[in-house]
């Protein structure tokens, strides 16, 4: 009988020891897919490429099959169309812009149900719905009150995000003066980004990262746009300094290089 309990109690024990190395394999392929499909949906958007965008979407969504931090793996698959939209807005493809936005903002939602204490899914949704001026202005009341609902709480969950601030100061450039927009209010929300950008740690490879080159060349648009005593000097510092950081930015090295190209000609 002793050796029968012994017997038992070493199955259990082996038992245990298999489950545990399963699960941290599994956890291992999860990070490892994770960190890959990352790194090539980054560099998809760096580019501004559709096609790229669209592929690394899918490899998101094979990631989804591990079954592990689904709404973490949500939020790539809704940045990856939110890329998309973005994508399509700089040719003016509005009806492609719809499409992605509202496909993002399904997804985001999706994954705000499975984790309502991720700020960066309420900043991402947010962005979404800024998105909707370009083809729905017909419904301002509903898109500001679910901007604002989505502010509200990501401000809660963590008001030094980075992409929080960002998000904010981007609504604020396009945003009327008249209506709390302009570059008074934008530039102190680009400055602060870019600070939490270069302070803020990330705790684990796998979480989003993404926003220091808009944050960058936002600001260097904003002191174009404002253009005071050493306002050019300043934004072109801020461009050469980005594309040292993030030389694959084609919002740095292409539309924002040439705006200041465009607006030193004039001057």
């Amino acid at each position: 009988m002793k050796k029968k309990i012994t017997y038992v109690i070493m199955l259990l024990i082996t038992f245990s020891f298999v489950n545990i190395n399963i699960n941290a394999n599994a956890t291992g392929d999860f990070e490892k897919a994770m960190l890959k499909a990352k790194k090539n949906l980054t560099k998809a958007m760096y580019k501004g490429d559709q096609a790229a965008i669209t592929k690394s979407r899918a490899e998101f969504e094979r990631v989804l099959q591990l079954k592990e931090q689904q709404w973490l793996v949500n939020y790539y698959i809704a940045l990856a169309d939110y890329g998309m939209a973005m994508s399509a807005s700089a040719v003016q493809k509005t009806d492609l812009v719809k499409k992605y936005t509202q496909s993002g903002m399904d997804v985001i939602n999706k994954s705000i149900d499975e984790n309502p204490e991720f700020a960066d899914s309420f900043v991402l949704l947010e962005a979404l719905n800024f998105n909707r001026w370009q083809y729905e202005q017909e419904k301002m009341q509903e898109i500001i009150s679910a901007t604002n609902s989505a502010d509200e709480s990501a401000a809660k969950l963590d008001p030094n995000n980075p992409r929080y601030v960002l998000i904010n100061g981007i609504a604020h450039y396009y945003t009327p003066e008249q209506y709390g927009g302009g570059m008074k209010v934008c530039i102190p929300d680009f400055e602060k980004s870019i600070k939490l950008f270069e302070s803020t740690n990330v705790t684990n490879e796998i979480y989003p990262s993404w926003g220091k080159d808009l944050a960058m060349g936002y600001m260097a648009l904003s002191l174009i746009k404002r253009n005071e005593e050493s306002d050019m000097k300043n934004a072109k510092k801020i461009i050469d300094d980005g594309i040292v950081m993030i030389p694959d930015s084609a919002f740095l090295t292409e539309y924002v290089m040439q705006e200041y190209k465009k607006n030193s000609e004039t001057k």
